[in-house]
């Protein structure tokens, strides 16, 4: 019967699959860093009924993002990133195929340079399967063990190009399988694998509780629990280590299995989420060639109601870092994903000494607390007022090398440590945010941040420059509504510090004209160190689902970062063209 055959499937697939709750999402759309509330159990509803054969419709995107220089080295140059995708789909069937142009990039993006069509699939699906091959996205629970997705502005793609699974055969029940090789830019020169990097295998069960118990159902509790695993297999290699007769080479392993086990529980506002991952040892440059096995742990939990939420996170990393090439480094080629629990900072100053995840080892803790005094009382007044704060802190871990020479631990298990034992502070955030409104045309949010910075860990600083960075940082930004289609916001910065470059002043006036047109002036500058000024100018325009903006101005050189991870983008100076539609 039907029913057996489902039955027979499912148990096929147990020996690679594990016990998992992973939120049926796209990876690229999950960018906060909080656990709880980006992650809703899913109800893994199921129809059998047939539907009928719905005509094939298309959809295409374009950006592009260019850059002409008046830089003294690079004067009257183009640079440029631009992406055209294409789809065409209905209920059955989908195609898509992505043509990127990185021939000349734009600055910082140069390992990313190539023109082609890297990304192209076809998927198909029917009633309870769902079948990928090609190049596809997806992440298991938190992306712990697995997550590909992209971030244009880091230049990150890990895409796998392969084929992926997705079977539903019971109410409540998922099971995920994917295999296949991630992409490293354009290093596959038309080629559709490329044989010096590994291969991956991978599958993911989840398992929604509540769908099978009408009493929780019906007392609104929500149970997932369950785990993954992903195995990477790569070639061999010559890595050796001392030199003469103690020259000895690395015996490599060949197979690296990664695994997890999740759950997530939640009931009325109370949401709490666990989950724990464990790496075999794989030497590599992330960790110096050393054999130490690798571990996570993750807690999280949030409660919310009217007028107020309350936010405790708590994470463990130890030697997590996985990637399909055992030499690479910095963003390509990662297979994991590990969130970091500081705030994702969107204003200018905030976001000069950003978070980037210590896979390697650390202990990170966060803390936010939301509160929206009531109208008419002595703190609300009026309109209410909202307050925010959030905490983050940050440290190594307490490890004791197994030699004092660094180059003596290539080919050992590195160090010993106690799981509890924290280290040297990685980094510390305080915010306070309260956001206010006067009258109905006139808002305003103060924020007061206490950052610490460690500049020798987190950005490599050496030598006479200072290893820990003390900042506070002072933001206005007011939204003023001077008539039913013109509005005014205004920010003003301060950020104070006596290490690195010294104070910086940020202000920044933008002009929205309803509905398609923006202005926007801005001006950083330092007033310590380097005294220099970075001002931009841009005007915007939108009309249905394209958008034009055209600026011009000078960046200043620092850390681009985007979910606890960062890369170094160098200074610009020029004129900037982007353009945008999805039709």
């Amino acid at each position: 019967s039907i029913m057996i055959r489902k039955l027979i499937l499912l148990l096929a697939l147990m020996p690679v699959a594990s016990v998992a709750f992973a939120v049926p999402t796209d990876s690229t759309e999950s960018k906060d860093n909080r656990i709880l509330t980006s992650m809703q159990s899913s109800s893994l509803n199921r129809d059998d009924a047939p539907d009928k054969w719905q005509p094939m419709h298309a959809n295409f995107s374009i950006q592009s993002d260019m850059l002409l220089s008046t830089a003294q080295k690079s004067k009257n140059t183009w640079f440029g990133n631009s992406y055209i995708m294409g789809i065409i789909k209905n209920n059955y069937l989908e195609f898509g195929a992505r043509f990127e142009d990185l021939y000349k990039p734009l600055p910082g993006h140069e390992p990313e340079m190539g023109r082609g069509v890297p990304h192209m699939y076809v998927k198909g699906s029917y009633h309870w399967a769902e079948l990928t091959m090609g190049d596809f996205y997806d992440q298991f629970g938190s992306g712990m063990v697995f997550r590909t997705y992209e971030e244009r502005n880091l230049g990150i793609d890990n895409a796998v190009r392969g084929g992926r699974i997705v079977l539903t055969p019971f109410d409540g029940v998922r099971v995920k399988g994917i295999a296949g090789q991630q992409r490293n830019y354009f290093d596959r020169t038309g080629k559709v694998f490329n044989s010096g990097r590994g291969y991956l295998l991978g599958s993911d069960l989840e398992l929604n509780v509540e769908r099978w118990s009408s009493a929780m159902r019906d007392n609104d509790y929500h149970l997932a629990i369950g785990g993954s695993f992903v195995s990477k297999h790569e070639a061999d290699e010559d890595i050796f280590v001392g030199v003469g007769e103690d020259r000895k080479r690395l015996n490599l392993p060949l197979n690296v299995p990664i695994m997890g086990l999740r759950t997530n529980f939640q009931k009325g506002g109370l949401a709490l989420y666990a989950e724990y991952g464990y790496k075999y040892n794989d030497p590599s440059a992330d960790n110096d060639y050393i054999y130490h096995d690798g571990q996570a742990a993750l807690l999280s939990a949030s409660y919310s109601k009217k007028g107020m939420s309350v936010l405790l996170q708590a994470k463990r990393c130890e030697n997590f870092a996985f990637r399909s090439k055992r030499s690479a480094q910095l963003t390509p080629l990662m297979i994991n994903y590990m969130p970091a629990f500081t705030q994702a900072h969107t204003y200018t100053l905030a976001a000069i000494y950003p978070y980037a995840t210590q896979p390697q080892g650390e202990w990170a803790f966060q803390g936010e607390l939301r509160y929206n005094f009531a109208r008419r009382t002595a703190l609300g007044g009026r309109y209410g007022t909202g307050l925010r704060i959030n905490v983050s802190h940050v440290r190594g871990l307490d490890k004791k090398m197994l030699k004092e020479n660094p180059d003596e631990l290539i080919g050992t298990d590195g160090y010993t440590v106690s799981f509890f034992g924290m280290g040297d502070l990685y980094y510390s955030d305080i915010d306070v945010e309260i956001t206010k409104k006067v009258s109905p045309g006139f808002n305003f949010t103060l924020t007061y941040l206490n950052q610490i910075y460690n500049n020798k860990v987190l950005h490599g600083a050496a030598g006479e420059k200072p290893e820990k960075i003390y900042a506070n940082i002072f933001v206005y930004d007011g939204k003023y509504k001077l008539s039913n289609k013109v509005a005014l916001r205004t920010e003003l910065q301060y950020l104070h510090t006596k290490q690195d470059q010294g104070d910086w002043i940020y202000g920044m006036a933008e002009l929205s004209i309803l509905p398609s047109l923006m202005l926007s002036l801005s001006e950083q500058y330092n007033t310590g160190e380097t005294k220099k000024h970075y001002i931009m100018g841009s005007v915007t325009y939108t009309h249905g689902a394209h958008r034009v903006a055209f600026s011009a101005g000078k960046t200043r050189a620092g850390m681009n970062c985007s979910g606890g991870v960062c890369r170094v983008v160098p200074e610009t100076q020029g004129f900037y063209l982007s353009y945008s539609t999805n039709l």
